[in-house]
């Protein structure tokens, strides 16, 4: 189906394969524009700081193409810091709940090292990283849901003075909208393109003004 962008040829015969490649990426760039546009205006319009939260990690979920994704903010108010899930999706396995998950708050998982050192992780294979690398995942995380993670990108979020409070993962970009199983993962996931990052990295920002927001209106959020 062509898409409608204001104007159709006449016939199907009119369309060349280039001409239509291009609309389809147009069609694509629009829907991406509509949804940072619509997440622009809640960030303006929402006082609920959980649905705001839920509302951008499923808009980001979406327009990556993202099976999972959560997002982790900085608790501080322990003597030992930890990177806590605050919302968590996950199309494959639904039902899975990962409130009150946390880890500890240290370069040894991709979300402590990513929340450490403010860098941006993307991963083609979580279960295949460089020889170099200090951090790990955790496949203890993965068998205790029933999981297989496989690309991940994972972007930190920061505050007006650039300190880290948090953390934006994505995981497995998918090719087929399906669930992901150990047995299909290799097939449908891809990794991460330097358009996703950019995109996540915008959302991240508007997700830290909201919650910086939500912290002078006195709502409660680890520090």
């Amino acid at each position: 189906m062509i898409p409608d962008l204001g104007w159709q040829p006449d016939t199907s015969e009119d369309i060349s394969p280039s001409n239509l490649q291009v609309l389809e990426h147009l069609h694509y760039y629009k829907c991406l524009l509509d949804d940072l546009l619509a997440l622009s205006m809640s960030l303006s319009s929402s006082n609920d700081l959980r649905a705001f939260l839920e509302l951008a990690l499923a808009t980001t979920r979406k327009m990556t193409a993202s099976d999972a994704g959560s997002i982790y903010l900085i608790d501080r108010s322990a003597p030992v810091h930890t990177v806590c899930f605050e919302v968590a999706q996950n199309d494959s396995q639904p039902e899975r709940s990962l409130v009150n998950f946390a880890v500890p708050l240290n370069q040894d998982s991709i979300v402590g090292y990513v929340a450490m050192t403010g860098e941006t992780l993307n991963l083609s294979d979580a279960h295949d990283l460089p020889d170099d690398a200090i951090y790990q995942h955790h496949k203890t995380f993965d068998y205790d849901l029933e999981y297989h993670t496989r690309s991940v990108l994972a972007v930190p979020m920061f505050d007006w003075q650039k300190s880290t409070i948090g953390v934006f993962q994505l995981i497995n970009r998918k090719v087929q909208d399906i669930s992901i199983t150990a047995e299909n993962v290799q097939e449908i996931t891809l990794a991460y393109s330097a358009l996703d990052e950019k995109l996540l990295k915008a959302i991240a920002s508007q997700v830290s003004l909201y919650i910086e927001r939500s912290q002078l209106l006195g709502q409660v959020f680890p520090t």
